[in-house]
């Protein structure tokens, strides 16, 4: 029996103040969640925004049926599930699977999400994009209960891409399953996974702007995924006189958001960099117009960056009041750190490619400043790596490493179009930064919960 007498009444009160007048959407997002990161939490918002579910369940599996023998235990990892879900509104961590017992089958967690809530609601299950290949080794309609799951009318499959699978591939896939109802998502699916998190605990790395801060800790606390003997990583940065390594990382960040932090993060790893320092473009070469938006877009920087011992933000280049050029920067690095720092400047790929209006080459000074500092460039995303070296190869007197950091796929573009919306840009940058946006009225912000999921 349904826990609730009228789910229509409590979800409409509890969410938007008014009973609903049509079914509740539930949606379903299962998973080991070993641990749970900004890509599910980003696909699961995005998908309920997109699709106007009212609910995500994130039913944490009890025992996986992938043969997953060296994950944490189930409630270790439904902790850092709640943990991670706790500040939206809409997302729900649910125990379901873990109190069945035995081997979680989707079309449990499903028929216990029926007897929770009723019969009387549209069902969402969301699944990646892998599981519509024919070729995979869970593929769909293999799944124990697929036959039922797609007879259950209330019943139906957002699919979210991932790992270069387009909307068109999912589409040609589902027509495979003709039984099953299906629907791909246009969503912004992170680079990121489970596995990659876990290896860099291990390794020592950092795995700051993975996943929520909260969960971090959780991870810390209790010494999951560390080797024996291993410690905790404990990120500090050395005094000012004992800088050697600076990252430059300069940019228009209108506004900064979790993929800026997470490249440079992950620069500061790779490159063992003693600092990072974000250096808000004044009057970039290439965008003129937001040179007003300046002193606004800097804010959001140091908001963004004041918590982590290893960033920096800089506003030289909006106090010089002067056309922003890179050059300009490490000069000014090199005056502030000494002669004998190493110095690193961080860039998009996209400066790589011959074909870009701004190529690196074309810089302003560009020789000179490649007798100054070297270069850490960041490919859009992973299947661009070798171009990406190939193009770097191709700059003469430049030294380009390249590095891969699973980034946002959310652009600055999207983002100020969110907020324009009054649309939620949760697990798209910090809560700090979400507010300075507010209180200015930034990119037609008019509303504070545009960020709690609404």
């Amino acid at each position: 029996m349904a826990k609730f007498a009228n789910l229509r009444h409590h979800l409409g009160m509890t969410l938007y103040g008014k009973p609903l007048r049509r079914k509740p959407r539930i949606g379903i997002y299962g998973g080991q969640f070993d641990p749970i990161h900004y890509g599910h939490l980003l696909c699961a918002h995005w998908t309920r925004m997109t699709e106007k579910l009212d609910k995500v369940l994130f039913v944490t599996c009890g025992e996986s049926p992938n043969d997953k023998p060296d994950s944490l235990a189930a409630n270790d990892r439904h902790d850092m599930v709640v943990a991670a879900t706790a500040n939206n509104s809409f997302f729900e961590a649910s125990r379901s699977d873990i109190r069945q017992r035995g081997t979680s089958y989707m079309i449990n967690t499903v028929q216990g999400v029926m007897e929770e809530y009723g019969e009387d609601i549209e069902i969402s299950v969301m699944i990646s994009s892998e599981y519509l290949n024919p070729d995979h080794k869970y593929f769909l309609p293999k799944w124990v209960g697929a036959d039922q799951l797609f007879a259950i009318k209330q019943l139906r499959f957002l699919v979210f891409p991932r790992e270069g699978i387009t909307v068109k591939q999912i589409q040609a896939w589902a027509k495979l399953i003709p039984d099953a109802r299906i629907k791909a998502l246009d969503a912004p699916s992170p680079p990121l996974s489970s596995t990659m998190i876990r290896q860099w605990v291990a390794q020592g790395r950092s795995i700051w702007y993975t996943t929520p801060w909260n969960v971090q800790q959780i991870i810390m606390k209790k010494g999951h995924y560390l080797k024996a003997g291993q410690t905790p990583y404990k990120q500090e940065a050395p005094a000012l006189a004992d800088v050697k390594r600076v990252g430059i990382y300069p940019g228009a960040f209108d506004p900064i958001n979790y993929g800026d932090l997470l490249r440079a993060e992950r620069a500061r790893g790779e490159h063992k960099l003693d600092r990072v320092v974000f250096v808000t473009s004044g009057s970039p070469p290439n965008n003129r117009k937001i040179t007003d938006s300046a002193e606004h877009r800097h804010d959001m920087v140091v908001a963004a960056t004041a918590e982590n011992p290893g960033f920096d933000a800089w506003r030289n280049d909006i106090d010089s009041g002067k056309v922003s050029y890179t050059l300009q920067t490490v000069q000014e690095a090199r005056r502030r750190y000494g002669k004998d720092v190493e110095l690193f400047v961080l860039l998009r790929s996209d400066y790589l490619d011959p074909a870009h209006p701004f190529y690196l080459s074309k810089w302003m000074g560009a020789q000179e400043l490649f007798k100054e500092c070297k270069f850490i460039a960041f490919p859009n995303d992973w299947n661009q790596i070798e171009q990406t070296k190939q193009w770097a190869k191709r700059i003469a007197n430049a030294n380009i490493e390249v590095v891969y950091a699973p980034s946002q796929p959310v652009s600055g573009d999207v983002i100020r179009g969110l907020i324009a919306e009054g649309k939620s840009t949760l697990y798209c940058l910090p809560q700090d930064v979400h507010n300075l946006i507010v209180k200015a009225g930034l990119y037609g912000a008019d509303q504070p919960a545009a960020h709690k999921g609404r």
